[in-house]
């Protein structure tokens, strides 16, 4: 794999497509609880829950030749073998189903951990390698036989690997063989199950007449894999792995080591799921669905070839959502933090800040912290959806909507006095729909917010920005801190106007640290919320824990708070509405975060106890509405 392959393996090895595949296990086994993972270990297994995949498994995405012998194969366009991450999103899908329909129609755990046959490692190991070939080929014959749409994808990584272990056009009989001078013979077992393996998955490579040390086991076995293959009943196609192992228990090594499956783990890049022992990631109990089998992935249910289907519409679909996804995914994992400087002076605020600038940074989304992400949001769920529904009911209530141009109204409009079809007349009405309003939550990022202050802020945004978000409010959330002892303030936008899903990350990287000047923040987010929003009413909600302070230059009370005073005056004049939230946590005694901001606000509300943050911050808005 080369440098330009390793790169695009990396790129697409992100969460946002993880993720995309989860959603898409969770949906076909219908199951919330299944959880899909990458890895870069050639393999892909399931333990009943847990999916795990490699998207570079045996580097086909890499392979264009064999890509190219596939889409011949199957008749289809140019477009995987021409795309590397086209690819590896073929590839992966074709995995994740396959191991969902184990998770759907096998059972967990597999019969062999209460087999009595299975006394020793190497009989264990027989019986798990004989129950994986038959469980594979069923779950591909389900899949095109109940399914619409996944046969594409079940042939395409089955044929993909044929051809990447098949380096010269025209040995497909000698496919995943290890050929090489030195290699040594096989044991009679090794040969055994590579060569039912291969009739089974692969009917289209023409096999020789197996060795004679093993044909007589083969005739006597060949149609009890066929038959197990389409057994509807889990149980019962187990049934078919115990009256194999019994014909070939002669050749049962006595060292699990002496069975090489090399060969069968290029066949089978899935072995490790129906593996005993500890190559699974779970302890997982379920039974498989039964279910009846009307042909096979390459073949009828008599072993005839069936003719290739025609692909053409899926694949313009597919291809299309690919593309959709690569744009959405690159977006992500080559963003970077967005900077602009600003110097106090292009606002206008007082002249104590002349030397200071504003450094204004939207963060890169810290994609490892979905996970954190969605336990907040799993934990605090009964609560979201509580006032969710409190908004619903509350943006239900009519608006009210001003109708112009009339002839006759209950008020005259100045600026339509010219029109000369005198339709200078207005009216008041109502009608439903959701407030223009423009919110933005102010979060002071000093250093004293540390602690349980910096929590609770942070999982008040997370619950706020869900509801807010689902109630269509237009809304932001921005951090600001100043340097200790730099001439800056530092302002960082966590959740834009209109973000994109993963920008609600950066809540969860809310941080402490620093001093604060409210005085100069305000006039910044004053112009942010102007600039970004058009709508009729604009609400600042300062969340802070005491008075604005900034070591640099000595900005203290009273001139601190004096000037933040000054500041909140002048934008509440300009149309913008602010109110402050005042957290204390009921510890402090001397001058209490209240009295402080109550100083510099005219409108404040006390917090006193933290875990009625959420509740009061949806309050305010409630009543804004």
């Amino acid at each position: 794999m080369n440098k330009e392959m390793k790169r695009v393996l990396r790129h697409f090895q992100c969460d946002f497509n993880r993720s995309i595949e989860e959603n898409f296990a969770q949906l076909l086994t219908e199951s919330e609880r299944v959880r899909l993972f990458f890895i870069n270990e050639n393999q892909a297994f399931t333990d009943g829950r847990n999916i795990v995949v490699d998207p570079a498994i045996g580097g086909v995405f890499a392979d264009k030749a064999a890509l190219a012998r596939t889409e011949e194969y199957m008749k289809i366009d140019h477009k995987f073998s021409t795309d590397p991450w086209n690819a590896l999103r073929m590839l992966t899908r074709g995995q994740n189903i396959h191991e969902c329909l184990h998770i759907i129609y096998s059972d967990f755990p597999t019969g062999v951990k209460t087999d009595a046959r299975a006394s020793t490692k190497a009989r264990a190991k027989t019986l798990a390698l004989t129950s994986n070939i038959i469980e594979d080929a069923f779950i591909e014959a389900v899949g095109c036989s109940i399914y619409d749409n996944l046969e594409l994808f079940l042939q395409f990584e089955r044929i993909a690997v044929l051809f990447s272990n098949t380096p010269v056009q025209g040995t497909v009989n000698r496919a995943f063989k290890n050929e090489s001078a030195d290699a040594p013979k096989p044991l009679p077992l090794t040969e055994f199950l590579n060569y039912m393996g291969t009739f089974l998955l692969y009917p289209m490579i023409v096999q020789e007449e197996p060795p004679a040390d093993i044909a007589d086991y083969v005739a006597q076995t060949k149609q009890l894999f066929a038959d197990g293959s389409i057994c509807p009943e889990p149980k019962a196609r187990y049934g078919f792995t115990q009256r194999i192992f019994d014909i070939i228990e002669p050749l049962i090594p006595d060292s699990e080591a002496d069975i090489d499956t090399e060969q069968l783990e290029r066949m089978l890049p899935g072995l490790k799921t129906h593996t005993v022992g500890d190559k699974t990631i779970g302890n997982f109990e379920s039974k498989g669905k039964t279910a009846s089998i009307s042909r096979r992935l390459f073949s009828d249910l008599n072993g005839n070839e069936l003719p290739k289907r025609n692909y053409d519409e899926q694949m313009s679909v597919l291809v299309h959502d690919y593309e959709s996804e690569k744009r959405d995914a690159l977006k992500i994992v080559l963003a970077q933090p967005t900077v602009v400087n600003w110097d106090a002076m292009q606002f206008d605020c007082s002249p104590v800040h002349r030397n200071i600038k504003i450094i204004e940074t939207k963060p890169k989304p810290n994609l490892n912290l979905r996970r954190a992400y969605q336990n907040i949001y799993n934990k605090y769920k009964i609560n979201i959806n509580s006032y969710n529904n409190r908004f619903a009911q509350l943006l239900r209530a009519r608006i009210s909507v001003r109708e112009e141009k009339r002839l006759f109204g209950a008020g005259i409009s100045s600026r339509r006095l010219s029109d000369i079809k005198k339709r200078y007349w207005y009216r008041d009405e109502s009608e439903y729909g959701i407030p223009d309003i423009a919110i933005v939550l102010l979060i002071d990022g000093s250093g004293s917010m540390q602690g349980p202050r910096r929590e609770s802020a942070m999982l008040s945004s997370v619950i706020l920005h869900e509801v807010l978000k689902k109630q269509g409010i237009t809304h932001a959330i921005v951090e600001h801190r100043a340097g200790f002892h730099k001439p800056e303030v530092n302002v960082n936008i966590l959740v834009d106007f209109n973000a994109r899903n993963e920008e609600k990350l950066n809540l969860l990287a809310l941080s402490a640290d620093g001093n604060s000047r409210d005085g100069l923040a305000l006039f910044w987010v004053e112009r942010f919320i102007n600039s970004y929003t058009n709508c009729a009413r604009k609400l600042i909600i300062v969340l802070a824990d005491g008075w604005p302070a900034h070591e640099y230059d000595e900005y203290y009370p009273p001139i601190s708070s004096k000037d933040t005073a000054n500041a909140a005056a002048k934008i509440i004049k300009r149309g913008t509405d602010m109110i402050a939230v005042a957290l204390d946590d009921g510890v402090a005694q001397a001058s209490p975060c209240y009295d402080a901001l109550k100083s510099i606000y005219p409108f404040v509300v006390a917090c006193t106890d933290l875990k009625r943050l959420t509740g009061q911050l949806l309050g305010i808005i409630s009543k804004n509405l």
